[in-house]
């Protein structure tokens, strides 16, 4: 029977247990109230606040707004607590924090090796928003590119990094265009009203403005902006009509997908006829409609903030709009994003026979297996010191400190571990 991999990642004094692997499912992220969350669905079941069980002690601080996966790290980003948590994507054990330098931080996408964090900056100043360039080897901020209020959504696109001014605290109406080459910003291309979602498709931008909700003072209708990315040219827009407030606008295909309240529709990204009837609708959300939405591998998962104070759900749907599953998740879920995924899909949960020897060890170990494989040799914090496919001439230790380590075999088919003491 085929099921998630188990991979040791803890231990006690003497011995180690083993922890699911997060391969293969869907991570949903959950906003909280004092404390934000992480929730992981995989076929029928739903495993939530992966990241304080596996961390037991540790917590991911105050309204987790969204996450990023990059080079086998996923990179949480917090809020309210003005930091970004990184863990191993896989198993979800902390590596490192980054706080320095980050105030309201919001989304996060990757270019090479950095990464780049749209932030608010101090709530009462308007003249402070920037996007925070990371070096992912060693989590340290290179520099920051000042950019207009609010800056939400970003995204890369041919070498170019767009972001969605949304207008933070205030209403914004454009889309920055900054050269991640040079950290510079290079463009800013005028939209409408309160911009949000983006998706690309053919060399285009499809940008959606939500629009100046009712209690702004001058409420305005929501539009769909279509940006030619070769020319920063808008050639089309398609205004909402009877003042509503669209968002949460994703791409299936050759279909746009969004909401509007608690209806979700469905339209042909080559027409500028928007939609009268939606696909489906689901309960109503209180002021926000459906709080998240997204379409991983062909379904549609949608995000229900419930009542705020109570766990929400995440609900799926088939690109034709019929229900395939819901899940009960953490408080407040607000966006879902690809876990990892093994080569063939899942993974055989048997494990691999072999034995380390010496152990404990100061300079050379050697693998006794009928099976040649790749070895990969995790410190007690579940950050990776070394690792190289196996030969007899065995593995060089000598440059370890002293301690207690793992040894992950890995053949086609399976895995196992064992512990490594280091004299």
């Amino acid at each position: 029977m085929k099921r998630i991999l188990f991979l040791a990642i803890a231990y006690s004094l003497t011995t180690f247990t083993t922890q699911a692997q997060f391969n293969d499912g869907i991570f949903v992220v959950n906003e909280g109230g004092a404390q934000g969350s992480v929730s992981f669905i995989s076929g029928t079941t739903v495993q939530n606040d992966i990241y304080s069980t596996v961390n037991p002690g540790m917590s991911l601080g105050s309204i987790v707004q969204s996450m990023g996966i990059h080079d086998g790290k996923a990179y949480i980003v917090s809020n309210v607590s003005n930091k970004i948590t990184v863990v191993n994507a896989t198993t979800f054990v902390h590596q490192a924090v980054i706080t320095a330098e980050l105030e309201n931080p919001r989304f996060i996408t990757f270019s090479g090796s950095n990464a780049y964090v749209t932030c608010w900056g101090d709530a009462g100043v308007t003249t402070d928003d920037y996007v925070a360039v990371i070096n992912t080897a060693d989590n340290t901020i290179i520099t920051t590119i000042p950019v207009t209020e609010g800056p939400e959504r970003i995204l890369l696109e041919n070498g170019k990094l767009y972001v969605a001014h949304k207008g933070g605290y205030g209403y914004g109406t454009s889309v920055s265009v900054i050269n991640p080459a040079t950290n510079t910003l290079q463009n800013v291309i005028g939209v409408g009203d309160v911009p949000g979602t983006m998706v690309v498709k053919d060399g285009y931008l499809y940008v959606m403005c939500e629009g100046k909700p009712s209690w702004g003072g001058s409420e305005t209708t929501g539009a769909l902006y279509k940006i030619d990315l070769a020319t920063n040219t808008v050639p089309a827009i398609t205004v909402f009509p009877d003042v509503q407030h669209p968002s949460n606008l994703v791409l299936g295909g050759n279909d746009l997908f969004f909401t509007v309240d608690s209806d979700i529709f469905k339209m042909p990204i080559s027409s500028t006829v928007l939609p009268t009837t939606p696909l489906f609708s689901v309960e109503e959300q209180d002021v926000y409609g459906v709080y998240g939405m997204q379409i991983i591998d062909d379904k549609l998962y949608i995000a229900d903030a419930a009542d705020y104070v109570s766990n929400g759900g995440a609900y799926v749907y088939n690109l034709s709009g019929e229900p395939v599953a819901d899940y009960t998740v953490g408080l407040i879920p607000n966006g879902f994003y690809k876990s990892p995924q093994t080569s063939a899909g899942v993974i055989d949960s048997k494990t691999v026979t072999f034995s380390v020897y010496p152990n404990p060890a100061s300079e050379v170990i050697y693998i006794n297996s009928d099976e040649v494989s790749a070895v990969t040799i995790f410190d007690v914090s579940g950050r990776i010191v070394k690792s190289e496919n196996y030969t007899t001439a065995g593995i060089t230790v000598s440059g370890l400190a002293k301690g207690t380590y793992f040894v992950e075999m890995t053949t086609d088919a399976a895995k196992s571990v064992k512990q490594l003491i280091i004299k």
